[in-house]
């Protein structure tokens, strides 16, 4: 069985310059994300990897900016 490519990681891998922004951005609004999972009762973040709100974290984080990922959600939506 093959495992998923970590989101998490690209954008790690990005941020330290090791993939150029347009592949970047092209990769992610490609990505195949997993439904988040969200239980009102836990306090802790479930650690899963491959969501779309990781792409908010990382505009926090300074990993990516905004526009950024304003364009992958625009390339994302246009994928259909």
């Amino acid at each position: 069985m093959t495992e998923k490519p970590s989101l998490r990681e690209y954008l790690r891998r990005y941020a330290e310059g090791g993939i150029p922004r347009e592949e970047m951005i092209e990769t992610i609004a490609a990505w195949d994300f997993e439904e988040e999972i969200y239980d009102p009762l836990l306090i802790e973040p479930t650690g899963q990897d491959n969501i779309l709100s990781l792409l908010n974290g990382a505009v926090l984080l300074g990993d990516i900016t905004y526009e950024d990922a304003e364009e992958i959600l625009r390339r994302k939506n246009a994928r259909g």
